[in-house]
């Protein structure tokens, strides 16, 4: 039975000799992609002075750290801090797959559209006051919560260890 269409097999198999000699046309853009939405990733994370605030985060804990472990010297804590500042970029190398894997490209484009925006950039300022006051409204709302328990479990007939 002889086929009644050989052009249809000639273009069958150039297709396929093609696909054999070359990549897969979606695999040699997905370098190109996952480049693409790297750098939107890092431009959401500059935007929003991510390692800024982490670094902000790690200065605030520091004092309580330093307190609860008197061991350490003043000079590890002051290292500390200094090898974070010098090395915040490794953080955001750390953060880009982490990022790349909640978000879309698309999500990413809004999400820096926005963080360019008057509103976005007013967020972006007032950021770490935000942040510090939350750790201090933090800090009090736990502090009132264990006075509260301390008191219940005290009224309940429990030791407690008297504060130094």
């Amino acid at each position: 039975m002889r086929n009644r269409h050989p052009h249809v097999l000639a273009l069958l198999f150039i297709a396929l000799v093609g696909n054999l000699l070359h990549p897969n046309v979606a695999y040699a853009q997905e370098p190109t992609s996952a480049h693409a939405k790297a750098v939107l990733i890092r431009r959401f994370l500059e935007l929003t002075r991510a390692s800024d605030l982490a670094l902000l985060a790690m200065e605030s804990a520091i004092p309580g750290q330093r307190s609860a472990n008197p061991q350490l010297p003043r000079e590890f804590w002051d290292q500390l801090s200094l090898r974070a500042r010098q090395q915040a970029s490794h953080l955001v190398d750390l953060l880009v797959p982490v990022y790349d894997a909640q978000f879309t490209v698309g999500q990413l484009k809004q999400l820096v559209a926005f963080y360019e925006s008057p509103l976005g950039r007013h967020l972006i300022e007032v950021q770490p006051v935000i942040a510090t006051q939350s750790v201090e409204a933090g800090r009090q709302w736990g502090a009132q919560i264990g006075a509260e328990v301390a008191r219940d479990l005290t009224r309940g007939g429990a030791p407690l260890p008297s504060r130094p």
